[in-house]
């Protein structure tokens, strides 16, 4: 199986590299941001890749979401500090499962219970914000809102 490796940090590419070749993977393509990651899903077509969420140029959850637009897209674990905060699993959950995932430090096993979880579950569905006047499905610059609308401050308690 072939894996593209995304993430800002040279030492975590390495590192997630490292892990993924001793777990049988072959790893084609790495990057350093979502950009990047755009291509390389397009020209070496992986099975599977990681991607930070905190990158430059594009992050991995705007990255995600473009490649979940493609045709065939390859399966995808996300492996960062923020993975288990439960305000990200929140503001994500409509789009990706929490099984998909991985808080940085991890072991070599956790990636490997991860990545057997991703590849045993089905994509969630790309969820539709809108639909466009022909009824045909939107591209993801076209499903994502630019901006969310502010929401008013809650009220204090006395």
């Amino acid at each position: 199986m072939r894996a593209i490796v995304i993430d800002d940090s040279p030492t975590m590419r390495a590192m997630i590299k490292n892990h993924l070749n001793k777990l049988g993977w072959t790893v084609v393509g790495e990057g350093e941001n979502g950009v990047e990651a755009l291509e390389l899903v397009r020209t070496l077509r992986p099975d599977f890749m990681t991607l930070d969420i905190i990158m430059p140029e594009m992050d991995g959850i705007e990255c995600y979401r473009h490649v979940r637009q493609l045709e065939q897209p390859p399966r995808c674990l996300i492996i960062s500090v923020l993975a288990s905060e439960p305000r990200v699993i929140a503001a994500y959950e409509g789009e990706i499962f929490s099984t998909h995932f991985l808080k940085k430090p991890y072991s070599e096993k956790e990636l490997k219970e991860r990545i057997d979880l991703v590849l045993s579950t089905d994509p969630m569905p790309f969820p539709i914000l809108h639909e466009i006047g022909d009824g045909s499905t939107p591209k993801a610059e076209e499903a994502i809102p630019a901006s969310m609308p502010e929401l008013p401050p809650l009220p204090l308690d006395n």
